[in-house]
């Protein structure tokens, strides 16, 4: 017999999870998670600038005249920064958020991506995409549904389980919701 709310936690969360503990390394999964993540990009910051992110595109782009040498040099820049911050993240120097505090962070930034996608566009596969990411990098799916959250919260509670800190996650992702729209609104358009 399963614990009490563990039958609730299964349903609520899906796939999420089983994204969540794949290692997005190399191979094929690295590939998949690049290149999703180059379209959710693309999607979202392509209006604005291009979404410059390879230097040996820019250089491509400013040969043929499509960037100015100015922006080539900012964007080339803006990479490198961006590639060296990446990097250090990845490397865990810059673990300051840990526990409930992560995933009250980790749903606010990635809900916010996933309103900046869907305010950007309608095309199915970036949203999905922006969906896969954010699950694949997050605690799964409840993450960016605050309304996954609220369910969980509910029916692990009736089913007599402890439903935990589900709180982080609802209030992260409602946060996030507001913080995407005003990037979108503010910054992006």
């Amino acid at each position: 017999n399963a614990q009490p709310g563990t039958r609730a936690r299964v349903a609520s969360r899906g796939l999420g999870d089983v994204y969540k503990r794949q290692e997005l390394g190399g191979g094929f999964a690295g590939a998949l998670a690049l290149g999703m993540t180059l379209m959710v990009l693309m999607h979202i910051f392509g209006p604005i600038s291009g979404c410059h992110l390879n230097p040996a595109v820019t250089i491509g782009t400013m040969m043929s005249g499509k960037t100015s040498q100015d922006d080539a040099m900012a964007y080339m820049g803006g990479q490198v920064l961006g590639a060296l911050v990446g990097a250090m993240a990845l490397a865990g120097k810059f673990s300051v958020v840990e526990g409930d505090i992560f995933m009250l962070t980790a749903a606010m930034v990635g809900t916010a991506f996933f309103v900046m996608a869907l305010l950007s566009t309608q095309d199915p596969w970036a949203v999905g995409g922006t969906l896969f990411l954010v699950t694949a990098i997050a605690d799964g799916f409840g993450v960016v549904n605050p309304g996954v959250d609220l369910g969980s919260f509910i029916a692990i509670t009736i089913d007599g389980g402890d439903a935990g800190t589900w709180y982080y996650g609802f209030v992260g992702s409602v946060l996030g919701a507001f913080i995407g729209w005003a990037i979108k609104d503010n910054l992006l358009d």
